[in-house]
């Protein structure tokens, strides 16, 4: 298996011209002296699953912190953050995945524009990946936006960061004094009744009244 990817990957630089295969040398040269940084198994199986952009991010950070001479303190700053990001997309698309921005205006009957827009407006959560805006899947259904969640996102004050109202909505909390607690992401999508909807929007009021005092 192994001899076989060999042999594609040398069939696919056939092509090439020598200023490109030089390029490819230069590269292949870098990734090699990275290696020794994923001895540990779990570092390199971790880095193995990212997509190529995010892998790529990986690869140059690492560079980086090899080559410049920062006090370890802050090499594991930089490291720790670089982690947290990385465990923070992996919730993303464990609570159901994220979308572009066409895929959102696409859904919406929208411009790219006008998904901009509502970003800026806070009726929309967007996190910026390798230069792309990704938005949580759980925001829409197949139709359009979420019932309820913009009535939600409107009580929250302005300037209080996305990561802190995701945080919020998928705290699960007890709305109707049953036993039950439920996120607020769940609430909603199990079609949220009158009662449900004021007590998520009471929170989001007060969680934003916290946040500014």
């Amino acid at each position: 298996m192994i001899n076989a990817t060999i042999d594609k990957d040398q069939v696919s630089t056939a092509g090439l011209n020598e200023y490109q295969l030089n390029l490819l040398k230069r590269i292949n040269n870098i990734a090699l002296s990275l290696m020794p940084e994923f001895e540990d198994k779990s570092e390199a199986m971790d880095a193995v699953c990212l997509d190529d952009k995010t892998l790529f991010q990986r690869l140059y950070t690492t560079m980086l912190e090899q080559n410049t001479r920062v006090p370890d303190s802050q090499l594991r700053k930089n490291r720790r953050r670089r982690e947290n990001l990385e465990k923070f997309y992996d919730q993303l698309q464990e609570m159901g995945g994220t979308l572009k921005v066409n895929d959102v205006a696409d859904i919406l009957g929208i411009t790219r524009q006008g998904v901009n827009a509502r970003v800026k407006k806070n009726k929309l959560l967007a996190f910026k990946q390798n230069g792309d805006f990704l938005y949580p899947r759980f925001q829409f259904t197949d139709s359009g936006m979420l019932p309820g969640l913009e009535k939600v996102m409107d009580a929250f004050k302005p300037g209080i960061h996305p990561v802190m109202i995701l945080n919020l909505l998928k705290a699960p909390v007890d709305v109707n004094d049953d036993g039950i607690r439920r996120s607020p992401i769940e609430i909603l999508q199990q079609d949220a009744n009158e009662d449900e909807m004021a007590v998520l929007i009471r929170n989001a009021a007060l969680f934003g009244s916290d946040i500014a005092s």
